[in-house]
């Protein structure tokens, strides 16, 4: 698909942030994040209007509506000060790309997910620094459908932040006014900064070509797993996607290396309502964490029922210490201990090490501007082995999209339970 850009410009806040406002610390959590832009696609089907005309207004629409939202969520319109770790809300503004495909979106819909594509239909720095921290990209089809993008560094917030914030422009593009609360800025005095953390992430695989591939499961098929583990009668669906993916990618490192080798599972959990401290669920920011555990197979328990059982006590005892929290200092402490055994794990050759991002139960496809909610989100590829969870459209299911180097995805296709649940 021909991608080709047609403007591109800075959006600014529709009214200057006050000078109290101007300097946002960043919390502990959010010093301790490595300083990529994560980022997700939102998919929109054609509506049967006339799409030259409703390319000018549509992008109108969406640019004023991003001017109000920007001041609201002032933080997202400002600079990065890396020496200061802090965010200057200077009303710069967030970077709005206008592109045009010369395609049709179903193709891209029913058709592989190539990463290159994604990566083209939502560019942005490599750093923060001296960059806006925020890049949106709308994509506009020759049938008329389009594709967003949004891309944020992940020093200014989490994903479910970035779910607050495209939840309030799309309501605000709809109905022409904000809705709801304003977003809570206080995390950085709950958590500050006592002294800059050294956090040496490991450098993204910039020379491996990674794809990225979707694993789709039907709440039906969710309904079917759990029945599967049997022992664990209090699993989540989110679990049991999980622990059919680990069982997938043990069989497969097993394949590559010849033997059985210790499997690590490492998960980001949202601590927003996981806490007993009073951060409210629309806290701007950085409020999640880490936890990994290793874990030995044996040879003859690599079925299903063993791998729930082991994910489902894992993330169990994960959620009750978090739970347990109720003192700032225990969860900083807690917060740091768990994202540094997660580093410790990340990119090892000691053991086969499986990572998961769950975006479910963000309201990703509430996103309506008002022609629609999406038919499909997605993450971006990154450079990385990583697996992203994110609800379905419909049906209580769940889509795995899965970044992996081109030499397992065909692993991965050839697995007799991706096999199954895609045949």
């Amino acid at each position: 698909m021909k991608i080709e850009v047609q403007s591109k410009k800075l959006i600014k806040p529709s009214a200057p942030t006050p000078s109290h406002c101007r300097k946002l610390n960043l919390s502990f959590i959010d010093e301790f994040q490595a300083p990529f832009y994560a980022g997700i696609l939102f998919y929109y089907r054609a509506d049967g209007e006339n799409h030259e005309d409703n390319t000018f207004q549509r992008l109108r629409l969406l640019e004023e509506s991003l001017s109000k939202t920007l001041a609201i969520f002032y933080p997202l319109a400002g600079q990065y000060v890396e020496e200061g770790l802090f965010i200057d809300c200077n009303d710069q503004g967030v970077e709005f790309v206008h592109a045009k495909v010369n395609d049709h979106l179903d193709l891209l819909l029913q058709g592989d997910f190539d990463g290159d594509l994604l990566d083209r239909l939502s560019e942005c720095p490599l750093e923060p620094a001296g960059n806006p921290l925020v890049v949106i990209q709308v994509n506009m089809f020759e049938c008329g459908g389009l594709v967003i993008g949004l891309r944020s560094t992940h020093k200014l917030g989490d994903m479910s932040t970035m779910a607050t914030f495209m939840n309030s422009w799309a309501t605000t593009c709809r109905s022409g006014f904000h809705e709801g609360a304003s977003p809570y800025f206080e995390l950085s005095s709950l958590f500050p900064v006592k002294e800059p953390v050294v956090t040496r992430w490991p450098p993204l695989h910039r020379g491996v070509k990674f794809t990225l591939h979707r694993f789709a499961l039907s709440g039906a098929d969710l309904l079917r797993l759990k029945l599967a583990a049997s022992k664990n009668a209090q699993i989540s669906r989110v679990e049991v996607m999980c622990a059919l993916l680990c069982k997938v990618f043990v069989n497969m490192d097993r394949a590559k290396h010849g033997r059985l080798r210790p499997f690590v599972v490492s998960q980001s959990m949202n601590l927003r309502g996981r806490v007993n401290l009073p951060v409210p669920t629309n806290a701007f920011g950085n409020f999640f964490t880490m936890f990994s555990a290793r874990h030995m197979m044996d040879q003859d328990s690599l079925d299903f029922e063993e791998f729930a059982k082991v994910i489902h006590d894992t993330f169990a005892s994960a959620k009750t210490r978090y739970a347990a929290i109720a003192d700032t200092e225990l969860c900083v402490d807690m917060v740091k201990d768990s994202t540094r055994e997660s580093k410790k794990w990340f990119r090892s050759d000691e053991a086969n090490v499986v990572t998961f991002a769950s975006w479910c139960g963000f309201p990703f496809y509430d996103v309506n501007f008002g022609w629609g909610k999406p038919d499909l989100v997605s993450n971006t590829c990154i450079p990385d082995r990583m697996i992203f969870l994110i609800d379905s459209k419909s049906g209580g299911g769940i889509d795995a999209w899965i970044n992996l180097s081109q030499e397992e995805k065909a692993l991965l296709e050839q697995d007799p339970d991706i096999v199954a649940f895609t045949s």
